[in-house]
């Protein structure tokens, strides 16, 4: 290497002396944190928690106000609300309440999550979803202590009782890390999946991408069935208000029913795809229904009443038409044939997963009337087989009568890239482009463009004497002889171009 090439650094004052290069600072560790990264992540810790902490309080007092209770129970009644709005098991005297509802729950994970979404960075790195992760879990879990503490504290004066900390720790640890996955993958679904060992196939993602709709739909439809329940049995709407002695109890019982609402739908759901839900000893299904003892609640008034009519086993119709929807998209997006159905296999088992969370949220043990919720084990059988055997079909169908079509991104897979695009290079600086090609310059338009050189013809004249500089010795190609001094007068003649292809002769 050439000492012109060598990077030599040298100082101000003295030319032949070498400059000192310092080694740069060591780069900061992971648990270093900048202001605003740290004010960020304090907000996302808080803020949630704080909010629901707020309503909890606001509720509690509202009720034991108008029910006209002493107010030395409101620490109590404000963690025991805490604990119930996430699903951890209460025990009043001899009553156990597990079956609680999912309203509540379902707001504070929605607003972890959105809070979270709002903080993932451009272009997370695994330490920064690592710290943001922690920081959706630190406001709760704080949270839940003090509830746990309050609550046995005050044990000795009200008959509440709370479940041990290691079920209320994993309540709140399962539902904030449900809201943490859901808020960072609609921001950075592609850093979350690269945070995983093994690469994921595409026939993966586009499973996944059908299962939330396959399970929209499924939703959808219980919805729907649970309405015209309703209707049908509005009748029964007297009877269910029978033990409400005056406004505020239909109110109470009103606001209880709306609670529980998304309980009633998933309980719909199962039954649709053949399994039964339990009330204690009894039950009810498409195909037969068992008398037990049911609470009275406006909630419940969809719930049908025995015998089972024959035409209940057509509704069976509604999860296999779900598959089936599901099976022709991804016949039409994906790579499935007959025999690799992987994202039809993966649709079905994340859809069925995906119900089988949602019962377990859905369920549990209220009071004296026992377990109530749907038949796990049949809903994971039956579920799988109509998910999966209308996919199948439907995909099938979809490969040998319909076209292809490109896979549909969602809307947020593309809206969570519009802050990556504005801070990347990825354009052309306008002042920068019309400073290298000037309209009004013909020489920067004929460098842009090519053009085949047209015939020219050239008349050459040698001349004695001719005054310049410059002087040009030409030899003939492939002689021997040395070139002569003579010089050469060069009169370029242009030939005559076509309109608009305008170039200069040579």
């Amino acid at each position: 290497m050439s000492s012109r090439n060598a990077l030599v650094r040298r100082t101000s004052g003295s030319r032949g002396t070498e400059e000192t290069v310092t080694a740069p600072p060591p780069e900061p560790g992971w648990w270093s944190l900048s202001p605003e990264r740290a004010r960020t992540l304090l907000l996302v810790a808080a803020r949630p928690t704080i909010t629901a902490l707020a309503a909890t309080v606001l509720l509690v007092l509202v009720v034991m106000l108008t029910t006209g209770t002493d107010l030395t129970s409101a620490p109590a009644a404000v963690a025991a609300t805490w604990l119930a709005a996430h699903q951890v098991p209460l025990t009043v005297g001899r009553t156990t309440l597990g079956l609680l509802p999912l309203v509540p729950t379902a707001v504070l994970v929605w607003l972890a999550a959105r809070e979270c979404a709002r903080a993932v960075p451009n272009r997370p790195t695994p330490v920064e979803l690592g710290w943001l992760t922690g920081a959706v879990l630190a406001g709760p879990l704080l949270m839940t202590a003090v509830c746990l503490a309050v609550t046995g504290d005050a044990a000795g004066v009200t008959p509440l009782e709370s479940a041990g900390p290691i079920a209320a720790f994993g309540w709140v640890l399962v539902l904030y890390l449900m809201a943490a996955a859901a808020g960072i993958g609609s921001r950075a679904w592609g850093s979350l999946c690269a945070l995983v060992p093994i690469e994921i196939p595409e026939w993966a993602v586009l499973g996944a991408r059908a299962a939330r709709r396959t399970v929209l739909r499924m939703l959808g439809c219980a919805a729907l069935a649970t309405a015209i329940s309703f209707f049908v049995h509005l009748s029964r709407l007297d009877g269910a208000f029978e033990q409400a002695h005056n406004f505020t109890d239909v109110l109470g019982m009103t606001l209880v029913s709306l609670l529980y609402l998304p309980n009633v739908v998933i309980g719909a759901a199962g039954i649709l795809s053949g399994a039964a839900v339990l009330f204690g000893a009894g039950s009810v299904g498409l195909f037969g229904v068992t008398g037990g003892h049911m609470p009275v609640l406006p909630a419940l008034i969809p719930v049908p009443e025995g015998p089972a009519s024959a035409w209940w086993a057509a509704l069976l119709v509604v999860p296999l038409a779900v598959g089936v929807l599901g099976g022709i998209e991804l016949g039409r997006t994906s790579d499935d044939r007959p025999g690799a159905p992987w994202a039809t296999l993966t649709c079905a088992a994340l859809s069925t997963l995906t119900f089988l969370v949602l019962a377990i949220l859905g369920s549990g043990q209220l009071g004296a009337v026992g377990w109530v919720g749907v038949d796990l084990l049949m809903l994971v059988v039956l579920m799988v087989t109509w998910f999966g055997f209308g996919g199948f079909v439907g995909m099938v169908f979809a490969r040998r009568f319909l076209a292809p079509t490109a896979p549909v991104e969602d809307y947020d897979e593309y809206e969570k890239y519009d802050d990556d695009y504005e801070d990347d290079d990825y354009y052309y600086d306008d002042d920068e482009y019309d400073d290298e090609y000037d309209d009004d310059d013909p020489a920067d338009y004929e460098d842009a463009v090519e053009y085949d050189d047209p015939a020219v013809e050239v008349d050459g004249e040698l001349v004695e004497d001719f005054d310049d500089d410059v002087e040009v010795s030409i030899a003939a190609p492939g002689s021997t002889d040395e070139p002569t001094d003579d010089i050469v007068d060069v009169e370029v003649v242009e030939s005559d171009l076509p309109d608009g292809d305008k170039t200069p002769g040579r």
